[in-house]
């Protein structure tokens, strides 16, 4: 995938509709869905003609996924969801969420879990976008309250939602990791008001660098652009060739080992925006009202990579992850025979 994707962006050609179902969903239908479920959805994630989103993080949770109070009670060949999540990206133009919610609070908190395609578009949800410090609304937070999802919507059994989760999370992480491919991509979904536009429009907006509202923009380019505002020194030389190094090597890194891929690709926004922060000054603070589009360019990308740090598990998380997957130090199990309903808040 990744290198038809680095061929599309050397033709000129825009690449495949981009977002969290072709990003996580496909690969969980094709991992653990039904070929009935796999029938269902795998086409419109394919072309494009469904966005999905991850209903995943709650406000009550943090980064304890396990400990999410989001309720799926069964009626029938139906179950009934209450409950909030948060930071929940695209849901303002989503037609499926990738939902995870509590189905039994007599087990423990990792097998009361159960994992639902929820359609987003029904009385029993409310989407609010939140504004973001670089002027996006990329995110919002989604109230549940009786909202519906069909019995054949579950993946898996009830009860293996955490396996079927932690899944999505690292399909996640290994596609963020390889977020250093450009180019044009349209987001999904009918929506997001992609899937008419000419070809030759949405090309014409990525050279604008309207796209450098995500974080995940070619990093090294935008530090090169702002530095070319100062005095190139040889330290700032030296930064900019070892940010285009790790830019190179990203690929190779993430091939090998995609547990080190999201870690190595958030270290290089961070390099990367402290370039862009030197090099801007005063300027870096003017992104709505600056002359130079390049500087407001640059001025969002900074503004925007914190959340890199977050997205798909914080970077402490997928440390933990490393040491107990791939250097199999001890894992840090607390409660984990417990019932989730005698466990203390946020334990």
């Amino acid at each position: 995938m990744a290198v038809w994707r680095r061929q599309l962006v050397a033709a000129g050609a825009i690449g495949p509709p981009t977002g969290l179902g072709t990003l996580m969903g496909g690969p969980v239908l094709l991992a653990f869905g039904t070929p009935e479920q796999q029938q269902r959805w795998l086409p419109a994630l394919a072309d494009g003609t469904d966005g999905w989103c991850q209903l995943f993080s709650e406000p009550g949770a943090g980064s304890d996924l396990a400990g999410l109070t989001t309720t799926a009670t069964r009626d029938g060949d139906q179950w009934v969801v209450t409950g909030q999540k948060v930071w929940t990206s695209g849901a303002d133009q989503s037609a499926f969420g990738m939902l995870v919610a509590r189905t039994d609070w007599d087990a423990p908190k990792h097998r009361g879990l159960s994992y639902f395609i929820l359609p987003m578009d029904q009385p029993g949800i409310v989407v609010r976008p939140l504004r973001q410090m670089n002027g996006g609304r990329h995110f919002s937070e989604v109230f549940l309250d009786g909202a519906v999802a069909e019995h054949d919507s579950l993946i898996g059994d009830p009860g293996q939602g955490w396996r079927v989760a932690a899944a999505t999370l690292q399909f996640e992480r290994q596609g963020l990791g390889a977020a250093s491919i450009s180019g044009a991509r349209p987001a999904a979904g009918e929506v997001a008001g992609q899937l008419d536009r000419p070809v030759g429009a949405i090309l014409a907006e990525h050279r604008a660098g309207r796209a450098a509202e995500d974080a995940t923009t070619n990093a090294a380019e935008l530090a090169v652009t702002a530095s070319l505002r100062d005095t190139l020194t040889a330290p700032l030389r030296r930064s900019l060739a070892e940010l285009a190094g790790r830019e190179r090597v990203e690929p190779a890194t993430a091939s090998r080992s995609p547990l080190l891929a999201k870690l190595a690709w958030t270290e290089r926004l961070r390099r990367a925006s402290a370039i862009c922060s030197g090099a801007l000054g005063a300027d870096g603070m003017l992104r709505s009202s600056a002359d130079d589009p390049r500087v407001a360019e640059a001025a969002t990308f900074v503004l925007s990579v914190p959340s890199a740090s977050i997205a798909g598990g914080t970077d402490e998380i997928q440390r933990n992850i490393i040491a107990e997957r791939a250097l199999g130090l001890p894992r840090e199990l607390v409660d984990v025979d417990r019932p989730f309903r005698e466990l203390p808040r946020n334990a």
